[in-house]
């Protein structure tokens, strides 16, 4: 029989890193935490039997942490030969095979560590990695022409590793806490007016399918973003109620195609529909059904609502470069992306008087703050605005002399 009895927590304990104190029979242990098994995916343990009572254990528990081969980075199992490239490709391929990473996700990470961590610092041994050598991979990185955003989001990438290798015993401490991340580009979206919007949205219902018209004006009137429009099925949308339910977004379009949950509850959310939206949708549910019966067995129904003649789903970047691009060039408009739909609704709810919590709920921001401050320009105007209709009520019903 094993008992796990208590463990004195504190700096000098390692039970952080996996070490505890077992009885076998009259007899005591320590057991440690050494990583997982590459080959079944297994977590591995090393014992250390003998120990006549539980001080006696204790007391070797705390020396096992201070051991120099600890102190030096490399774990209870960690090999000083283990190169940090070797590590991150294992590490990468186990979270894919748990499903701990979606799609998208896991394939700019995987980008990040071939293209970028890798070919810099994969031939260092994991256990000699410190925070100079990284903070000099960021400095490398930058000045390939990496912008300061994506050196962020490798270092990102890197800094869950590092935390996952501290975690399985394989290095003490993280060296990534102690290094200085790039400033991030800040990012200024180009937002349309409502005049070029309306120029757009009328040449698209003249040049593009009925299909792609309504995608442009759902997205112009809800805000939504384009993996969740894209992503849309025909069951999330009551078009006599106005109510459309944003449940999953597309992933990847092709043979197979990827949908993936939204990524925070508060982006699970049905929002109320414009009749501008309305409209448009019920064309594009007509020419559906038209394309259909006009193609018979050759209709392959996906079963989204934005969707190609045959039935199929859009690609993203094909869209975006074989119509959005073009009709931008042909009407002399600003080179602004799909997503600056999103900013266009937010920028004028938000001059229009909506309050941030309405506001935010539709666009699915979990933090009414962050969207104050990003729309803080919105914001002011509105501010203006409530300040100029205080200004007339009280100069209209003020007594003479004001």
């Amino acid at each position: 029989m094993r008992t796990i009895l208590p463990i004195p927590t504190g700096r000098e304990g390692w039970n952080l890193s996996g070490t505890s104190v077992v009885q076998r029979g009259r007899r005591f242990a320590v057991v440690a935490y050494a990583g997982i098994d590459p080959k079944n995916g297994k977590q591995r343990q090393k014992w250390f039997n003998g120990f006549k009572t539980h001080r006696e254990a204790e007391q070797f528990r705390l020396t096992l942490a201070h051991h120099p081969s600890f102190s030096g980075g490399v774990g209870p199992y960690g090999s000083p030969r283990l190169r940090t490239g070797d590590y991150l490709t294992t590490w990468h391929e186990e979270r894919e095979r748990l499903g701990a990473l979606r799609v998208g996700t896991a394939k700019r990470n995987r980008q990040h560590i071939t293209l970028h961590i890798a070919p810099n610092i994969g031939h260092i041994p994991l256990a000699r990695l410190s925070p100079a050598v990284i903070q000099n991979l960021y400095v490398t990185l930058l000045d390939s022409g990496l912008s300061g955003s994506t050196v962020r989001r490798a270092a990102a990438v890197l800094h869950t590793a590092l935390r996952d290798a501290v975690r399985r015993g394989l290095i003490i401490r993280n060296p990534q806490d102690n290094t200085t991340l790039p400033r991030r580009a800040q990012y200024d979206p180009i937002v349309p007016t409502p005049e070029q919007v309306v120029t757009y949205l009328d040449d698209a219902r003249e040049t593009a399918t009925p299909a792609i018209w309504a995608f442009y004006v759902t997205a112009a009137a809800t805000g939504l973003r384009e993996g969740e429009l894209l992503g849309l099925r025909d069951d999330a949308i009551d078009l006599d109620r106005r109510l459309l339910s944003v449940r999953q977004q597309l992933v990847r379009a092709g043979r197979d195609l990827v949908f993936g949950q939204p990524k925070t509850a508060r982006g699970r959310r049905t929002v109320l529909l414009p009749a501008v939206a309305i409209e448009a949708l019920r064309a594009a549910h007509r020419w559906k059904r038209e394309q259909r019966l006009k193609l018979g067995p050759r209709f392959r129904d996906s079963g989204l609502v934005f969707c190609g003649p045959t039935g199929a789903a859009i690609h993203a970047s094909d869209f975006y470069r074989r119509d959005h691009l073009p009709r931008l060039a042909r009407l002399g408009l600003p080179h602004f992306r799909i997503h600056d739909f999103l900013h266009f609704h937010a920028t004028y709810l938000t001059a229009a008087g909506v309050d941030p919590r309405t506001a935010a709920d539709r666009l699915g921001h979990t933090d009414p703050g962050f969207f104050t401050r990003t729309y803080s320009h919105a914001v002011a105007a509105a501010q203006e605005r409530a300040a100029a209709i205080a200004n007339e009520l009280l100069t209209k019903t003020a007594p003479s002399g004001w």
